[in-house]
């Protein structure tokens, strides 16, 4: 059932029994005692919210017959370190480990097509991510502010960087781009003050409002042909920025650029 232990914020471990097949949405959520879960290997679903702000979790084994995790799932899981997705899942729904700013590795599963917007949300402990090639979108805010993120790759399925992804992460020095890259959305790497050069793929067409604002490190960028669109603050306070090359086919320059 849903919310059955909502708010017991003294309850310090459960046993889910051997037959229960999903885990309703917020069954524990709220629980901030909650250090130990054993979850059977009959589960398979573990639905929205249920472990949701349960702050004294550091460890979980999600059985490998999951194959749904709702949105919110371990949201505000703070002390939690360590998660393996199982193979099963396909999707990382909205918020599910956000605000997990103790998270320090994650293992996503290749079968994994769908990231979802604030997934990773504030995950300041994560310093390295496997994005599994078979991505094809990677939701708003899914990796903003993880700040000891050192680098990514971006799989090729993924045409467009959505607004706010990767913003905040501030220890990023690396990211490679897909070659089918047409967008580059809303301050998708806002605030990223550690990278020091950026190569836009030829196939992008459009960089969006702030998209690299405030990269204090960065030094050169090179725009593709392709771009004929340059957002509002693009390159606004990259400081140390000294070589551009804008291509001959933009017909908008957007203000404060």
């Amino acid at each position: 059932e849903e919310s059955t232990f909502l708010g017991c914020f003294r309850l310090k471990s459960v046993t889910i029994p051997e037959g229960v097949t999903e885990i309703g949405s917020d069954a524990f959520s709220g629980c901030r005692g909650l250090t130990s879960v054993r979850i059977p290997d009959s589960v398979t679903r573990i639905m929205h919210c249920v472990f949701k702000n349960c702050s004294g979790l550091t460890s979980v084994r999600i059985p490998e017959g999951v194959t749904q995790i709702g949105w919110h799932a371990f949201y505000k899981c703070s002390r939690l370190t360590s998660v393996t997705i199982p193979e099963g899942v396909t999707e990382i729904r909205g918020g599910t480990f956000g605000d997990c700013s103790g998270l320090m590795s994650v293992t996503i599963p290749e079968g994994v097509t769908y990231i979802g917007d604030h997934a990773f949300h504030n995950c300041s402990g994560l310093t390295s991510v496997k994005i599994p090639e078979g991505v094809t979108q990677i939701g708003e805010f899914a990796f903003k502010d993880c700040s000891r993120l050192t680098s990514v790759t971006i799989p090729e399925g993924v045409t467009r960087i959505e607004d706010n992804a990767f913003a905040g992460c501030s220890g990023l020095t690396s990211v490679r781009f897909p070659e089918g890259l047409i967008h580059i959305e809303r301050s998708a790497f806002e605030g990223c003050s550690g990278l020091m050069s950026v190569m836009i793929p030829k196939r992008v067409t459009r960089i969006g409002l702030y998209a690299f604002a405030n990269c204090s490190g960065l030094r050169s960028v090179i725009i593709p042909k392709e771009v004929t669109r340059i957002g509002a603050r693009t390159f606004w306070n990259c400081s140390e920025l000294t070589s551009v090359t804008i291509p001959e086919g933009v017909t908008h320059i957007g203000t404060y650029v």
